[in-house]
């Protein structure tokens, strides 16, 4: 049977340097890698192609294990000893202990699309309901809820946690659980938070969004449709799903500086410990020789799968 793989790669974070293969990892065939996360001393992979998170050990670059959890999961988070992975295809949200594996499904609202941790919760967008959820680790329920049309991104940052949806994004005070501001930014895609701002995608590029005044900054043209981006490295990195790259965009200067080749079809980039995982979840198999990662690179990595079902409306 093929099986497809995960490739690491690792680029300099100066635009001269060239990404470089540094380990292959096996998964399953179909499996469709979507996000990934650190959580404890692992690293976990969703596959929304099916019903399993991966645990990773980045020492040997191998999976070690495999929990089940529900169907069409991507975005998930690391918070109170658990991972939390939003199951688009069960509208539940998963959460798994990092020591012993076991798995506590959360009922959440209609396709959830998004989950990150902060702030003491778990937060999750109900795409279908219209609604960013607010999850008690305590409880493990829903215990708040805000209506947000077509809830899409979510990230923690800057005392806040920041929602998108169809009108625009939403800034709520995790500690009053109290909308502080509402940002018109029709059709908001996926988040990413850092250098001093929010990023956002929409239908034609990225918005830079300025906490301190809670307004649209700047805006970068990137053509396609645009998946989940995260800074990596002082840069943001976004994927441009159908043209599968990677678009470098510099906040210095608010613009596109370099661009990564990606395998078929990246949608979620993660910052993790200084690297950045990029998994294809709908690429063929990536090809390449792993070496070690050059003394001056920040190292990228990039997870390669087969996948074949579209992913959610943002999908290819």
């Amino acid at each position: 049977m093929t099986r497809t793989l995960i490739a690491l790669l690792a680029a300099a974070v100066t635009t001269a340097a060239a990404p470089t293969v540094v380990a292959k990892i096996r998964v399953a065939p179909f499996a469709a890698p979507c996000a990934a996360a650190a959580g404890g001393k692992w690293i976990w992979v969703s596959k929304y192609g099916q019903p399993y998170v991966l645990k990773i050990d980045p020492g040997t670059n191998k999976v070690v294990s495999r929990t089940k959890i529900g169907t069409g999961s991507c975005g998930l988070g690391f918070g109170a000893g658990s991972m939390w992975i939003e199951d688009t295809n069960t509208s539940t949200v998963s959460r798994v202990s990092v020591t012993t594996g076991k798995r506590t499904a959360v009922k959440v609202g209609f396709t959830p699309y998004d989950t990150t941790f902060a702030f003491g919760s778990a937060w999750t967008t109900a795409f279908t309901q219209g609604e960013l959820e607010r999850i008690d680790p305590a409880q493990n329920r829903v215990v708040n809820r805000w209506k947000l049309e077509k809830a899409t991104g979510a990230v923690g940052a800057f005392g806040s946690v920041w929602a998108t949806g169809a009108d625009g994004l939403v800034r709520i005070d995790p500690r009053t659980n109290a909308v502080v501001a509402r940002i018109a930014l029709p059709m908001a895609g996926w988040t990413a938070a850092g250098q001093g701002a929010v990023w956002i995608t929409g239908p034609t590029g990225l918005s830079r969004i300025d906490p301190q005044t809670n307004t649209v900054s700047a805006t970068i043209a990137i053509p396609g449709n645009l998946g989940d981006p995260a800074v990596v490295g002082g840069r943001v990195w976004v994927p441009r799903i159908r043209a599968n790259r990677i678009a470098i965009v510099d906040p210095a200067t608010n613009s596109v500086v370099g661009s990564v080749e990606a395998g078929a079809g990246p949608f979620v980039v993660t910052e993790i410990r200084g690297e950045a995982w990029v998994p294809s979840w709908r690429g063929p198999t990536c090809v390449g020789s792993g070496r070690k990662t050059p003394p001056s690179a920040r190292p990228t990595q990039s997870l390669s799968g087969d996948a074949r079902a579209p992913r959610r409306a943002a999908g290819c």
